[in-house]
This record gives structure tokens, sequence and C-alpha cells, in this order.
């Protein structure tokens, strides 16, 4: 199995400048994902792992907002520094564990409920790393995974601006997904689409085409799509219309129960 990123790419692209933050639920992706999290129907105290975790704002949300004991596991140890920061500023407990997930210490089959958000793209064998996760669920547990959209608006922003970061990542779409995790056993399978809207624009060393813009453009771009983002995903946040759909979801997801047997 290949992996398309290594620790480079994640302490220095994603970690570099990140200050400890909490999650706001102002965005209508980050609204969906906490109410997809609570959809798999693990209750208070239940053990949930996030994989990829590394930074992780959800993570302490599910904690303090539904008293889930949680664990969250990364190979990035700038990733994982700032996971144990954003727990303490949400003066929650929780275990982190900077490790690869294929070389996990974790015990088997403990967790109630083990999702992960934009990880299992990073790797051409999706089946692989779909079981790594599994491997980790109790017998009647739910595994969830997120992946960003790449199908749609974003993957063709991300393709003429930053094509470094595009190579990343693997493509494909809910349905091969969920044809994954059903060829592992899952029962009760879901799929579809997360989120209404959002493009992500940015000025890190992985946009090559924005780092060329002049400085003044490298500023108003991202600020103004950033604003954009906001209002936007504001609005669906409030509407009862949530239209998540193939062009402009930030991310897909398949999620389902592994048999008690």
């Amino acid at each position: 199995m290949k992996r398309l990123t290594d620790h480079g790419f994640w302490d220095q692209s994603w970690w570099k400048h990140s200050r400890p933050s909490r999650l706001w639920l102002y965005r209508d992706f980050d609204f969906e994902t906490v109410r997809l999290i609570r959809e798999a129907g693990v209750t208070t105290g239940a053990r949930v792992l996030e994989v990829g975790a590394g930074g992780s704002r959800v993570l302490p949300y599910l904690a303090r907002k539904f008293g889930y004991e949680v664990y969250g596991a990364d190979f990035s140890l700038a990733g994982c520094r700032l996971l144990r920061a954003n727990l303490v500023l949400q003066r929650q407990q929780g275990g982190v564990v900077c490790e690869d997930l294929f070389q996990s210490s974790l015990r088997p089959q403990v967790f109630d409920l083990v999702y992960s958000s934009g990880l299992v793209e990073h790797f051409d064998d999706l089946r692989a790393v779909a079981a790594a996760h599994l491997r980790l669920v109790r017998p009647g547990g739910r595994l969830v995974v997120i992946v960003p959209n790449l199908q749609g608006v974003q993957g063709s922003v991300m393709r003429r601006l930053a094509p470094p970061l595009f190579a990343s990542h693997r493509i494909f779409g809910p349905r091969d997904l969920e044809a994954c995790l059903l060829a592992l056993g899952l029962e009760g399978l879901r799929s579809g689409y997360l989120g209404s809207f959002l493009i992500h624009v940015e000025r890190g060393d992985q946009w090559t085409t924005v780092r060329r813009w002049s400085p003044f453009l490298q500023r108003v771009i991202p600020l103004s799509v950033r604003i954009i983002n906001g209002v936007i995903s504001f609005a669906f946040r409030l509407s009862p219309l949530r239209p998540h759909s193939r062009s402009f979801s930030h991310a897909f997801f398949a999620m389902g129960r592994k048999p008690q047997g």
C-alpha cells in the first residue's frame, strides 16, 4: 500500500500556523458532521475514536456536548499537540495517541464508534485503510468515514490552483466508499454527500498557483473566499433546505455497523 502524504505534508502544510481553537457550528459542514456522528446512535459515555485526529476540533466538542469518552490518533506529532491543546481549551479529558494507524498500539474491538474525516483518500488502497479502522470497532459498533468531495467544484479549484495538493488525494465518490464498507461486511450502510457549500482557496505551500499571484491577491482572494464561505454556509445552517450535492458539497460519507458475530 502506498501513502500519498508523509509527516512533513501534515506538519508543515496543515499545523505549522495553526493555533488552539474550538468548534463553532456556524458552518453547515461542521453542523452536518456532528449530526452524522450523532446519528450513528452512540450514547453518553461511549468510547469514540477519531483516526487522523491531528488538530481536531470535533473531538473536544463531542466530549463536551455529548459526554463521550474520546480518543484521537494521528502520526503527526504537531497534529497531536494541537489536538491536546484543543482538548485543554475545551476543558475536556481525552486520550491522544501519536502513532501510525497500521502499527497501532490500540486494542482491537474496543470502540463504540470509530470515525475519520479527510484520511482514507491519502492512501492508494482504500480497502486496507478502511479495514484498519474497522479492526478497532467493537462488534455492534459503528464506523463513519468522511472524505473530501473532489469530484465537484472544489476539485476543479484545487486541480488548477494547488496541483501538488490535488495529487495527494485519491479521487472517488460515496458509492465507491459504500461498496468498500459492504465488502468488509458492514451492515445497515448509508452514504451520501455532506454539507451544502464550502470552497477552499489558501496561501500555503501546496497552493503553487496562488503563490505566483501578487502579494495583494494572495491576501485578498483567500480572505474573500473565506467570507463568502462563511455567509453561504451560515445561511444554509439556518435554512431548512440543505441541498447536499456532488457539485457543491464539501465532503461525502459512508457509515455502517460492525456485525455482532
